[in-house]
């Protein structure tokens, strides 16, 4: 069975989301967390989330007692035990279909190269036990070659994207990699903590 985001434009764009599957999210600060907010909601009954202490007070608000099992980086696990995080999303996997995980807090702490061997072992964690990982990454945090490594390994890759157009901030998202191929870049909005995705940007 294919996993959906439950944003029916998106769930197009993205093409088949089979179980062991890695959704990469490349971003900018906090854009793209609603997407990963409706994928978990929309499959709450196999949902955990790594996430951050701000984070895991925004999920407690949108979700309350939903399901969704939160573990918090700095809190539940320290961002330094990259060993703990792998051994913990190992045994949280195996009864979750879909998984979030933030690594800006993790590049805070570690340089990119040791963040992306934990992201490798992750995903092969995700393609082994059937499941859906979905990741965050600030894309100003590492550099185009890094980013590239990480690229190589999702099987999905979402990109988005905000530009400044005189005094007019305009966002866009594009399927960067997906079974079905890319895609060019679309407006991207949220509306009442809804994610938008409109028309195709020129």
């Amino acid at each position: 069975m294919w996993m959906q985001t439950g944003i029916g434009k998106l769930d197009i764009l993205l093409g088949e989301v089979e179980p062991g599957s890695t959704i990469l999210i490349e971003t900018v600060g906090t854009l793209g967390e609603e997407i990963a907010i409706s994928t978990l909601f929309t499959n709450r009954e196999n949902a955990v989330a790594f996430v951050t202490p701000k984070l895991s007070e925004e999920f407690e608000k949108k979700f309350g007692s939903e399901g969704i099992k939160l573990i918090v980086l700095g809190r539940d696990i320290h961002q330094q035990e990259l060993y703990q995080i792998s051994f913990t999303f190992r045994k949280l996997l195996r009864g979750s279909c879909v998984a979030f995980f933030i690594l800006h807090p993790l590049l805070v702490f570690h340089p990119p190269e040791v963040v992306f061997k934990l992201f490798a072992e992750m995903v092969d964690i995700t393609r082994e036990t059937k499941g859906v990982m979905i990741i965050m990454i600030d894309k100003r945090l590492v550099d185009d070659r890094t980013l590239a490594m990480f690229e190589n390994y999702a099987s999905h890759i979402i990109d988005i994207l905000e530009v400044l157009e005189g005094f007019k901030v305009i966002r866009g998202l594009r399927i960067k990699k997906s079974p079905i191929g890319g895609t060019g870049f679309y407006k991207f909005d949220i509306s009442k903590g809804k994610v938008i995705i409109g028309e195709p940007l020129e």
